[in-house]
């Protein structure tokens, strides 16, 4: 019965392992084809793509690719109960709270409960055991906020904004507060449960903001109208960047934020790969010996050739990136 169990438990490494590799080879590919294809596209697209001022919009450059550079303005402003008014064009309020979370281990008959800060709020009657693990409700809401007009110079924005999806962080100060006593960490608000308690507690909250500031943008997309530039057309695509750009400073920045989601695929394909390599071998440690050239064996051993085959793999797929 034990060696029945040995097999078992060595098939479930194994086969765990190799499905493991399986997917970090299938996301590096993914994140390498896709940094060739987009460097690719983008190119082409700044071939074709035509420069327009978007004070001036003519319905002669409709179903045109186009480049536009220009100020995205409201006269609205947002407030809550932190904030001061301000001219955001989008923001969103995201809220976590200090609270009891359930995790389960395949290897233990029970779930293990701990806090921790984690966004939104966790049911706990879902719990397997939520008497003494009881969450509090979480008294600040998460919100979307969007001016309801705004324009990008001539054109009506309001079809426009709906398309930013990446926001940036809010630097919080104490000036944007309407109290600025509020504590403030790691650019969070902090809103105690017990106000004046020190140490995280539970139902304590932590409040902050992704927002898109008044100023000047560059956009490219397809004009569909030549008073809202974006069609009705759920397909409609924005690309967006800060400032007033050339079309070959736009193309390069985006280059520059795909080159960035492809190293992050990257990695996280390589460490995946590297975790995987070692659940697939570790079922034959004792019988692993680099020696010798190096005077290393067993799970050591796996470790350093696990580490090996993750970074040539990740080699092989950067270079293809560069070459294809």
């Amino acid at each position: 019965m034990g060696r029945v169990r040995a097999a078992i438990k060595k098939a479930q490494s194994v086969f765990g392992g190799g499905a493991v590799v399986v997917c970090a080879f299938v996301l590096m590919w993914g994140g390498a084809s896709n940094e060739v294809q987009t460097s690719n596209s983008l190119g082409l697209l700044a071939e074709q793509a035509i420069d327009i001022d978007p004070l001036t919009p003519h319905p002669s450059d409709n179903g045109k690719l186009v480049v536009a550079a220009g100020a995205l303005r409201s006269s609205e402003s947002y407030e809550d109960e932190y904030l001061k008014s301000a001219p955001h064009l989008l923001l969103h309020r995201r809220v976590e709270m200090y609270q009891w979370m359930e995790t389960e281990k395949p290897t233990a008959p029970e779930p293990n409960y701990s806090m921790s800060w984690t966004e939104g709020q966790i049911d706990f009657f879902s719990f397997k055991v939520p008497a003494g693990h009881e969450n509090p409700l979480l008294l600040v809401t998460p919100r979307n906020f969007t001016v309801s007009q705004a324009t990008f110079g001539a054109f009506d924005a309001a079809r426009i904004l709906p398309l930013i999806k990446k926001l940036d962080r809010l630097a919080i100060t104490p000036d944007l507060l309407k109290d600025p006593q509020l504590q403030i960490e790691d650019n969070k608000i902090i809103i105690r449960r017990t106000p004046g308690s020190v140490g995280d507690a539970l139902g304590d909250m932590r409040v902050w903001y992704e927002t898109l500031s008044q100023g000047d943008y560059t956009v490219m997309t397809v004009q569909e109208d030549e008073r809202s530039l974006i069609g009705a057309s759920p397909s409609s695509t924005l690309f967006i960047q800060k400032g007033r750009l050339s079309t070959t400073d736009f193309v390069k920045g985006e280059e520059r934020e795909s080159d960035k989601s492809f190293k992050g695929m990257l990695y996280m394909g390589g460490a995946l790969l590297f975790f995987g390599c070692i659940s697939f071998l570790a079922p034959h440690a004792k019988n692993i010996d680099l020696n010798p050239r190096l005077n290393v064996r067993g799970m050591m051993a796996v470790v350093i050739i696990s580490g090996a085959i993750s970074c040539v793999a990740m080699g092989v797929f950067f270079l293809l990136s560069l070459t294809s």
